[in-house]
């Protein structure tokens, strides 16, 4: 007995096994059969032929932690074929929050108009379970978010006893279904943290059977030691590392990728189990706050806003180094909620209209919106893009938020990325390009992802597995958002199911809700 057979589409399992015509059978929330001829057996029917039919893609990095709270169906993501978001990235999680962890999230939340209704990990993923999102979820711990919770936003080494309450709160919370832990080394808190402290948290995560992921250090002129800060970490605790969004940014650092990747292949060599993601784009998008040095952020966003109306403060800053290196004609305002006006616009353009320095406007912008503007800054190479994306052993991930072209999610000009990442790789970078095969497209989203992830079942198509399945017109599938207009739905997606149910169909979000939160043990692999 079936309850749904795609028929007479190829199959591309995301295996690296070439394409095949079969038809898909699925019963429940599983796949039953995956060969020729299945017979239908009074189950549903939808008419495949042309299509690829594959395993539902596997978002690792994205932002969308508390977006299935504002919109359950995750859109953006669900139209890009997503059918798993992994959520906890660059250093922020949603969970465990407490002390300053705890009003940073509501300070965020009361801007989504959105209210907590957790503490603990395990309360967060029963949230999560309780909004009955369109997709599945999972998530990291976030290492700012573990120092937010035991010491603040303190820019110094953790005590003996502030690091065994860390690795208490890592450990109870993976035991709680976390997938691993975060690190966001160039945001503070996390930006404060240490090579031994992150080493001794990553052997909490070897224990359970977790993965580190890392938002290194520096990916502009410090890339190649950032890198290797990071597979140190992965040799001493003899954990699994995930560097996020690989990129060398800044045009003096183009083409630095084939150093850093020929370390982290060195690094393979020698045992390090370490990877990486990317996005594919030349342009990142972050806070503006990252434009502020480290010290700034001492105490949290509060205490920022308040040294930042400091005259001796600013006057510090304009001399100092940053991750952007501040280009200011490269910065471009993606959200500000007290002037949508400024999305589009670069940092440089908007000062210059307003008779002020760029540093000046960017204080002033910060403390205004407490913080939170959004920004998309073009620092990276095409070759670079596409240099990193001929890897193998590099998946995908679209670091970024779900978005929506409806609703409170839909204001500003967020990267095209929450709306293209995916499409993007199949269309432009594998038919188009040919960077890669269609096959290893697909593969990289799939199940070279589940096996970072140690997921059962899901990233294949196989009888056995979970039904997650995504069905794709090879020939048109194409991200169509831009950095001018980004809320729009690529085009070429034509059904995802999750565990076993529509979610779009034919191109349109469904009524259905079939996601859940997945677990580290009950449904990743783990100890």
């Amino acid at each position: 007995m079936t309850d749904l057979v795609l028929r007479g589409g190829m199959v591309i399992d995301g295996t690296g096994a070439p394409e095949r015509r079969a038809d898909v059978a699925m019963r429940g929330d599983m796949i039953v059969a995956v060969e020729r001829d299945v017979a239908a057996n009074g189950a549903t029917v939808l008419d495949v032929a042309g299509r690829v039919v594959a395993p539902g893609f596997i978002d690792i990095h994205s932002h969308s932690d508390e977006a299935m709270f504002v919109n359950d169906a995750l859109e953006s993501a669900l139209h890009m074929g997503v059918t798993l978001v992994v959520c906890g990235n660059c250093g922020g999680s949603s969970a465990p929050v407490s002390g300053l962890a705890e009003a940073e999230l509501d300070r965020e939340l009361a801007r989504l108009d959105v209210k907590r209704t957790w503490s603990s990990f395990g309360e967060y993923a029963a949230a999560v379970d309780r909004a009955k999102p369109a997709i599945n979820v999972c998530s990291f711990v976030g290492h700012g978010t573990l120092r937010s919770c035991v010491m603040g936003a303190d820019a110094r080494p953790p005590s003996a006893a502030e690091l065994e309450r860390m690795r208490a709160l890592l450990g109870r919370s993976m035991d709680e279904g976390a997938i691993g832990l975060a690190s966001g080394l160039i945001y503070p808190p996390s930006a404060f943290g240490t090579t031994d402290e992150l080493a001794a948290l990553g052997a909490v995560v070897r224990e359970k059977g977790g993965l580190y992921a890392s938002h290194i250090r520096n990916e502009s002129t410090r890339l190649l030691e950032a890198v290797a800060e990071n597979v140190e970490i992965g040799r001493r605790a003899g954990v699994r590392v995930e560097l996020s969004h690989h990129k060398a940014a800044g045009q003096s650092n183009w083409g630095k990728v084939r150093e850093s990747t020929a370390s982290i292949e060195r690094a393979r060599a020698e045992g390090v189990d370490v990877t990486a993601d990317q996005y594919p784009y030349t342009a990142s998008s972050t806070g503006l706050a990252v434009t502020i040095p480290n010290w700034v952020h001492e105490g949290g966003t509060q205490r920022m806003c308040e040294r930042l109306k400091d005259p001796a403060v600013r006057e510090r800053i304009r001399g100092e180094e940053v991750e952007t290196g501040r280009a200011w004609d490269r910065i471009v305002i993606a959200r500000a909620r007290h002037h949508v006006e400024w999305a589009g616009k670069s940092v440089a353009e908007l000062a210059t209209a307003a008779g002020r320095d760029p540093l000046d406007w960017s204080c002033d912008a910060l403390i205004e919106h407490e913080g939170a503007v959004d920004i998309v800054h073009h620092s990276m190479s095409e070759d670079d893009v596409r240099f990193v994306m001929a890897k193998r052993w590099v998946c995908i991930g679209s670091d970024s938020r779900a978005n929506a072209p409806y609703g409170p999610l839909s204001f500003g000009k967020p990267h095209p990325r929450s709306y293209g990442t995916f499409p993007r790789v199949l269309g432009r970078y594998a038919r188009e390009e040919g960077v890669l095969s269609l096959v290893d497209a697909v593969r990289k989203m799939t199940a070279l992802t589940a096996s970072r992830l140690r997921l059962r079942g899901r990233g294949i198509l196989r009888s056995g597995a979970h039904a997650d399945v995504v069905v794709f017109d090879p020939l048109v599938v194409a991200d169509v958002a831009t950095y001018e207009d980004p809320h729009r739905y690529p085009v070429g997606i034509e059904h995802v199911i999750v565990n076993g149910g529509l979610a779009l169909a034919s191109g349109e979000t469904a009524r259905g809700r079939h996601g859940r939160f997945l677990r580290l043990g009950a449904d990743l692999g783990g100890r």
